[in-house]
């Protein structure tokens, strides 16, 4: 299902003009360097295409097909790197000794490593050679005779020799792709060698010779692609791209399909490897608004359509970034400032949910019962990519299970904090503030996406790490407690109970839960504490947080001894005594223990108090300043 959902967002965006994609016999290559060629087939010039910026990204341009390349010497056409194109390659001190049998010659040494010929260097330059008079010979055209001119002309075991080769020999033997420039003009956009590659690829002979057999994506019998091309850009992968579809090991293959017969294990067309790799490909771009980071997956997520409304809705549904602090730093462009238009809409989308509405076209731009929408988490597996998550389903299902999740972790906040949680941010949550390394467990964003999607309890893992984090560090942020409220929420939904009903956005003064009393009965005690000597360095917090939470029999009365002697030397002591008297009305005796669910109503009913104290706090002093 995945292979075919991809296979058909390739023809919807090969429809929609707007969309740049490679047609089949092309592809979106990286390109680092253009070799300038002089009209005699002189190397005249090497020009940087790579970005100003600090992280030197390559320039993405239109050549002919790429096919991924593993231990095979594959020449591709008019654009290749220093070892095909040169025959010449660096190697470092460290790595594998090549044999004196495999090196042809020296040509550079310096400490820890040296710029070599080698037999397979000599063999990549004579087939990437061969290719090209294949395709061009027959071209009566002058920029494919002087290009010709230079592969003739140039010899590996002298290449130093050539000034602008010396001059920039560390940047392109570092790697990157090269495309040729001659006379002003790429030569892979020339119209006669457009024609011949498109000639040369249409025939079969750019394919591999591969077995005909029945399609699983398409039904069709077609020729089968004997390995896939690789997917680029999944955080953590290998640089080169990993596989999404690979059988490389005999214990993987099915019985006579070995050897060079591994490929009719799964038999995927060409066309259709073509189409499904592009696609994926297209999602992961740099600037991609189809992919987000999850923790150590990257997500990328696609409609059945060409409207790009929809799915930049679920984006900020998904991954709502609103300020650099919420910003996940391996997310590429996550970091956004989104416009009222989006905001106001998502409102709407939420409040509709909220009250049982259903979704219409109106709302979403695009028929939320017919458009199917996907979304698909990969995380790397050493060569191969590993599938996290895979979910499709209608869009108006899509959006409203997002709406849920948002509704369910809806919390009384300042104005400060974000209104909409990012997942990163959750994630982020798990984490020690002391520790170095913020990243969290790769399987709690997994995880999490499974429950946000299929609307189901959030991870127990997840809930626990963040309870934890709470104790420890004795602190809860808005994120935490709104996490909390959407785990309890959920647990209380899956039970079947109405108990949900009594988990609320801020203080519910009405709910008897014993538990969450005892949250609001600590953040009471901690007040009259504060209000009896404002210059307090710690409070109860410091000491008796975590004991509360977990043994409040043990540790409550010593409390409310305690808070005696902070009332009589607070001016607002018998306002104390009210809320202690009207909290602990509810609470018929103190529980030896709390389990982690009761832990979190616990933490929750602190929260709640604690803001409710805020607010009364700024609602008095805007009453001073009206009165003024």
């Amino acid at each position: 299902m995945i292979i075919q959902s991809l296979v058909r967002y390739y023809d919807i965006l090969a429809g929609d003009p707007t969309v740049k994609i490679p047609e089949p016999g092309y592809s979106l290559a990286d390109i680092s360097f253009a070799l300038v060629i002089s009209r005699d087939g002189k190397l005249k010039n090497i020009l940087d295409l790579r970005s100003d910026d600090k992280r030197k990204t390559p320039k993405e341009m239109e050549t002919p097909y790429q096919k991924s390349r593993a231990v095979g010497i594959v020449p591709y056409f008019v654009s290749d790197n220093a070892k095909y194109i040169f025959g010449i390659e660096k190697v470092s001190n460290g790595e594998k000794k090549k044999t004196a049998a495999e090196i042809v010659k020296i040509l550079e040494e310096s400490d820890g490593e040296k710029i070599v010929v080698t037999k397979r260097s000599l063999d990549c330059f004579s087939r990437c050679r061969a290719l090209h008079h294949i395709l061009m010979d027959a071209l009566d055209d002058s920029d494919v005779h002087s290009f010709l001119a230079f592969l003739d002309s140039w010899k590996p075991e002298s290449s130093l020799q050539d000034p602008k080769l010396s001059e920039f020999k560390d940047l392109i033997l570092d790697g990157g792709l090269f495309v040729f420039d001659i006379g002003g003009r790429y030569i892979h956009e020339n119209p006669v060698v457009h024609q011949a590659w498109d000639e040369y690829y249409v025939n079969g002979r750019g394919l591999e010779q591969t077995e005909i057999a029945q399609c699983l994506v398409t039904g069709k019998m077609a020729p089968i692609a004997g390995t896939h091309q690789k997917i680029k850009r999944v955080l953590g992968a290998q640089p080169a791209g990993a596989n999404l579809v690979s059988f490389n090991d005999g214990a993987f293959w099915s019985y006579g399909k070995n050897d060079n017969k591994q490929a009719l294990n799964a038999p995927v067309s060409e066309l259709a490897m073509f189409k499904y790799t592009t696609a994926l490909n297209h999602l992961l771009k740099r600037d991609s608004k189809n992919r987000i980071q999850i923790g150590d997956t990257s997500t990328v997520f696609w409609a059945d359509t060409t409207k790009k409304n929809c799915e930049n809705l679920a984006h900020f549904l998904i991954d709502p970034v609103e300020d650099e602090e919420e910003a996940d730093p391996n997310s590429e462009g996550s970091l956004r400032q989104q416009d009222r238009g989006t905001r106001q809409l998502v409102n709407d989308i939420l409040q509709k949910v909220k009250t049982g509405k259903y979704l219409e076209e109106k709302d979403l731009g695009v028929d939320p019962n017919t458009t199917n929408f996907y979304i698909l988490g990969l995380s790397p597996n050493n060569a191969r990519l590993a599938v996290r998550y895979w979910h499709q389903d209608n869009f108006g299902n899509f959006i409203t299970r997002l709406a849920r999740h948002h509704l369910d972790m809806e919390i009384d906040r300042d104005n400060r904090g974000a209104q909409y949680i990012s997942m990163y941010r959750l994630l982020r949550e798990t984490v020690p503030q002391s520790s170095t390394d913020k990243a969290a467990s790769p399987l709690l964003g997994g995880l999490l996406m499974r429950s946000i999607l299929d609307d189901t309890p959030y991870p127990v893992p997840m809930y626990n790490a963040i309870v934890n984090r709470v104790k420890v560090e004795r602190s809860i942020n808005y994120a935490r407690a709104g996490f909390i409220k959407a785990c309890l929420i959920r647990m209380a939904r899956a039970r079947g109970k109405h108990e949900e009903d009594m988990i609320t956005v801020s203080l519910n003064e009405k709910s008897t839960d014993v538990p969450y009393r005892l949250g609001r009965l600590f953040a009471v005690l901690e007040k009259a504490q504060s209000d009896s000597n404002k210059d307090l360095k710690s409070t109860i917090n410091s000491k008796y947080f975590s004991s509360a939470s977990t043994t409040p029999a043990v540790v409550f009365p010593v409390l409310l001894k305690l808070a005696q002697h902070h009332i009589a030397k607070s001016d607002w002591g018998f306002k104390s005594n009210q809320w202690i008297e009207e909290v602990v009305s509810g609470i018929d005796e103190f529980p030896a223990f709390l389990n982690l669910e009761d832990q979190g109503k616990f933490m929750l009913g602190y929260y709640h108090q604690r803001k409710a104290f805020f607010k009364k706090k700024e609602a008095s002093e805007d009453n001073k300043e009206d009165k003024k």
